[in-house]
């Protein structure tokens, strides 16, 4: 298994935008990694100005397919088995605001700007709100997009947007990567399961069934009893304390 996936939102024109093949591409990379953790990031000074707009002038229902696999994207990157993290450096606009808030982990630059202009030209952020909803809130995410107005890097990290604002996203990114890397990789995709139907009828049940099923693995057992002996519950113990 690698340590980690980048996956570049890479672009001719050197500004990224969401086009059917970068979704196929994402969700595929996405569903069939073997990797700890995942890594989305744009072009310099550009993250993802949301939709190309030549799908935007397709057909009504070539557009409501487009969505609907932007849709599957975002769920994918959502229900990741592993720890999804949004490098931004520059511009993020409308669908690329759903993948950020998709991510489980958001690292920007300083001069990185957030922003729905869907208002701006007559639409709605209809399939990336809830994921934004779901990361800063239903008030902060209806406020973005009620507005269509950018808010810069500093107002992103106040309202939970973002987690870390660095000139250095690798460096920032690989601090929590030694974290990542000494835990066990199935209780992580565990909990992304829990998270994603925390809000199922049964989601009590589902969530003690999987910490049953955790409990009675050997590494999980091997991990207690490390950590009971007053030792790091990983398996390298070379590397320190947390």
């Amino acid at each position: 298994m690698n340590e980690r996936l980048r996956i570049k939102l890479s672009a001719a024109s050197g500004r990224p935008t969401i086009t059917g093949p970068l979704i196929e591409h994402i969700t595929t990379s996405v569903t069939q990694a073997r990797a700890r953790y995942i890594t989305i990031e744009g072009e310099e000074g550009a993250f993802c100005e949301g939709f190309d707009l030549d799908l935007l002038s397709d057909s009504t229902e070539d557009q409501t397919d487009s969505l609907r696999d932007y849709a599957a994207m975002l769920r994918a990157l959502e229900r990741a088995a592993c720890p999804i993290v949004a490098l931004v450096d520059g511009v993020v606009l409308g669908g690329g605001l759903g993948i950020v808030g998709a991510g489980d982990l958001v690292i920007a630059t300083p001069r990185s700007t957030f922003g729905f202009p869907e208002v701006l030209i007559g639409l709605i952020p209809a399939v990336a709100l809830p994921f934004l909803a779901r990361r800063v809130g239903v008030a902060k995410a209806r406020l973005l997009a009620l507005d269509g107005v950018a808010i810069d890097a500093p107002t992103a990290l106040r309202i939970g947007l973002v987690d870390e604002i660095t000139d250095d996203l690798d460096t920032a990114v690989a601090r929590h990567a030694r974290r990542w890397l000494r835990t066990d990789a199935r209780a992580q995709q565990e909990v992304k399961a829990e998270i994603a139907e925390m809000n199922a009828p049964d989601a009590e049940a589902e969530a003690l069934r999987r910490f049953a099923k955790l409990l009675t693995t050997a590494e999980t057992q091997r991990r207690i009893v490390r950590m009971a002996a007053g030792e790091p519950p990983w398996l390298d113990d070379s590397e320190g304390e947390l």
